[in-house]
C-alpha cells in the first residue's frame, strides 16, 4: 500500500482541494484508492463532498471508538473516503500519536492523505504515517521557502520524497520553474495546477474538479498528475466541442 501524504507548509496552498482530485483522478484509472483526512483540527475533505455529518469519522477512529475500516463511505464515483469530524470535543480530545498505527491497519492500492498546514505536532503525526511526501507550494518565495522546510523534515524521517507540486499558478508575475526547483534543493516539480475558476463551481456543486469538468486546465493538470504517480504514460487531448463549450459560458455546466 502507498501511502501518501499530501503537504504544504502553508494553507491556501491548494492542498485539499488537490488531496480530493488526485484521488478522484487515480480512481478513474481503475486504482484502489481510500482518501483520508488527516486534517485533525480543521478537517474539510467532508465538506468538499457534502458528507460532513457522518456516523463515524477519523476522529471517531483515534478516540478508539471502532474499527477503521467502518469510517470509509463510498462516493458515487466509486471513491472511498475517511472523513474528518466537525465535532468540537472530537477535535479536543484526538490523539494524533495514533494515526500511525490506526492507518496501518488498511488495506489499499493508494492511501492518499490530506494533511493540515504547517509544521506541527499534528503535521509531524502525519509525516511519521506516510511512506511518501508530495510537496505542494504557490509560485511565491515565502510559500517554497516554507516548503523548503518541508522537505528537510521529510528527508530527516526518512520519508521518499516524490516531487513539487505547483498550485495556483496564475501568471507571469510569480516565480520561475527553474528558480523553484533551485530553491528546494533540485527536487523535481511533477505538477503544475493552473489556478482555474472551475475549482470554485465543483467546490460549490461538491465534488472534484476531475470528476465534473475533467477537461479543464486544472482537471487535466490533476489526470497528469495521476498518471504520474501510477507510471502510466498520460495522452488525452481536451474532447470538449462547441456545445460543451457553450453550456459553461450559459453556466449550466
Amino acid at each position: 500500500m502507498r501511502k501518501i501524504l499530501i503537504c504544504s507548509a502553508k494553507g491556501g496552498v491548494s492542498k485539499t482541494t488537490s488531496a480530493i482530485n488526485i484521488s478522484s483522478a487515480l480512481n478513474k484509472l481503475g486504482r484502489d484508492v481510500i482518501l483520508v483526512d488527516c486534517n485533525l483540527t480543521t478537517p474539510n475533505v467532508g465538506l468538499y463532498y457534502g458528507i460532513a455529518k457522518v456516523e463515524r469519522t477519523i476522529h471517531d477512529v483515534m478516540n478508539k471508538k471502532g474499527d477503521i475500516r467502518k469510517a470509509i463511505y463510498l462516493h458515487k464515483s466509486g471513491l472511498k473516503i475517511i472523513p474528518g469530524s466537525i465535532s468540537i470535543n472530537s477535535l479536543k480530545k484526538v490523539r494524533p500519536e495514533f494515526l500511525k498505527q490506526k492507518l496501518n491497519s488498511l488495506n489499499s492500492e493508494f492511501l492518499i492523505m490530506d494533511s493540515s498546514a504547517g509544521l506541527g505536532r499534528e503535521s509531524l503525526a502525519a509525516l511519521d504515517a506516510c511512506d511518501e511526501v508530495l510537496i505542494l507550494v504557490n509560485p511565491e518565495l515565502p510559500s517554497v521557502a516554507d516548503g523548503l522546510k518541508l522537505i528537510k523534515i521529510a528527508e530527516e524521517l526518512k520519508k521518499e520524497i516524490i516531487g513539487v507540486v505547483v498550485c495556483r499558478k496564475r501568471g507571469k508575475l510569480e516565480m520561475k520553474m527553474d528558480a523553484i526547483e533551485n530553491l528546494m534543493d533540485n527536487r523535481p516539480i511533477i505538477g503544475v495546477i493552473p489556478e482555474d475558476e472551475h475549482v470554485k463551481k465543483a467546490l460549490v456543486r461538491e465534488e472534484s474538479v476531475f470528476n465534473l469538468y475533467p477537461d479543464s486546465e486544472a482537471g487535466r493538470a490533476y489526470n497528469r498528475l495521476a498518471h504520474y504517480l501510477t507510471g502510466e504514460i498520460y495522452n488525452n487531448e481536451s474532447k470538449k466541442g462547441f456545445f460543451d463549450n457553450f453550456l459553461e459560458v450559459l453556466g449550466l455546466k
